[in-house]
């Protein structure tokens, strides 16, 4: 006689199995998709650090002075424009903010309070943007336009000390 018992087994059944496969198969392909977008944004932040360091660059030559003799000047205002070998276009500006802030002061104007010589920059005060695919970078810094050297309080003791012997 034949048994019909079925005996408890320790193994999965096919439907276990198949369950188990479609869960790895879904967290296998978000893995992968993660990984995918990762590299596109690598290689976008490759990008942004690239022309990050051409602005900071360009900047610098500008400060410097070194930036190019081939520029257009409107009014206080000295534009360099250029394009990279890799095809990025960037801009610099040089603005004297000390001679603009005159040019827009009406000399016939009799009264001039203390709040219009608060509004304007001391001279020699220069305004460096650059633009770079998007990225803006702005820098003040002072310069000495009488063309001789700054004096400092040093110096000015030097000269006061001379004078007395």
């Amino acid at each position: 006689m034949r048994s019909t018992k079925i005996k408890s087994g320790n193994g999965f059944t096919i439907l276990e199995v198949m369950v188990a496969l479609a869960i790895m198969g879904i967290s296998i392909g978000i893995f992968f998709g993660s990984i995918g977008n990762s590299s596109r944004l690598r290689g976008k932040i490759d990008e942004h650090t690239k022309s990050l360091l051409l602005a900071r660059t360009k900047m610098e030559e500008a400060f410097l002075g070194i930036l190019g003799k081939k520029y257009v000047k409107l009014n206080e205002k000295k534009t360099f424009e250029g394009i990279t070998k890799d095809g990025i276009p960037w801009k610099v500006s040089e603005v004297n903010k000390y001679k603009e802030a005159m040019d827009k002061i009406d000399m016939n104007t009799t009264a001039i309070g203390e709040n219009f010589m608060e509004e304007v920059p001391p001279e020699g005060t220069t305004l460096l943007s650059t633009f770079v695919e998007g990225i803006s970078i702005e820098t003040i810094f002072f310069t000495e336009e009488s063309g001789g050297s700054p004096k400092t309080e040093d110096s000015e003791e030097q000269e006061t000390g001379s004078e007395e012997d």
